[in-house]
């Protein structure tokens, strides 16, 4: 099958993902979704494997530290120049992670950013470094996610924040989907998309599953009331790194 066939057939075999929240489950299973995956050249699997190391949770764990993370995101852009809009996606995740950061560091107490190079990555390292005390870094007017963020990470509300940082991040990836249908850039868009909606589609199980615990717990005499409300997982660890679970 010549390559541009496969790629049709490819995308053409994924099933559509639908709006971020929208889903309970994922339409196709990671192993389904693997096994469709072995149409793409060998070269486009490996630069798929790297977007998704780079971008998920799983894939920068095994690094201790911040200033490795961005020295392979650094990697990752040089080898996509053949993709520009996919370097624009991985540089604005890591940029979208950096800020979030910020806003944990400071809510934990940090009074200046310090040297942002070791933790951040991207466009608005020196905004963030001479804007610390503004609630958006000075990006409010273009950027009103992060005065909401700021909000919604002093009040506590993990996962209202998880929800707004996630919707970021789906509406980068809807802008560039709208520029590519049957080629690599719309196979990886896709990828990192599912990765989203799988995300958030344990989120919902992995609540349901700690309720049941309690009220479990509360039947076997604890003394927690089954009526209270549990309080909200952080689903933004309390680290300052900028490369950790968040996105």
């Amino acid at each position: 099958m010549s390559r541009p066939h496969q790629y049709i057939a490819l995308v053409t075999s994924l099933p559509h993902l639908g709006k971020l929240f929208s889903r309970r489950e994922v339409p196709i299973s990671e192993y389904r979704l693997t096994q469709r995956l072995r149409m793409l050249e060998p070269e486009h699997a490996r630069l798929l494997k790297e977007i998704v190391d780079i971008t998920a949770w799983s894939g920068v764990a095994k690094f201790s530290r911040d200033e490795e993370v961005i020295q392979q995101a650094g990697r990752v852009v040089a080898d996509l120049k053949d993709y520009p809009d996919l370097q624009h996606l991985v540089g604005a995740r890591m940029e979208t992670r950096t800020l979030i950061a910020a806003l944990r560091r400071r809510r934990d107490g940090q009074d200046v950013a310090g040297d942002i190079q070791t933790w951040g990555y991207g466009r608005w390292c020196s905004r963030i470094k001479a804007n610390w005390s503004d609630p958006a870094f000075g990006l409010g007017h273009f950027m009103p996610w992060v005065g909401e963020a700021h909000r919604l990470m002093q009040a506590g509300d993990q996962i209202a924040m998880e929800r707004l940082a996630l919707t970021q991040v789906f509406n980068q990836l809807d802008h560039y989907n709208s520029l590519h249908e049957f080629d690599f850039e719309a196979v990886a868009i896709y990828v990192l998309r599912w990765v989203i909606v799988e995300r958030w589609s344990r989120y919902n199980s992995d609540d349901a599953a700690a309720r049941l615990r309690e009220l479990v717990a509360a039947a076997l005499g604890d003394e927690t009331d089954p009526r209270t409300p549990a309080a909200p997982r952080d689903l933004f660890p309390d680290t300052s790194s900028a490369l950790d679970g968040a996105l």
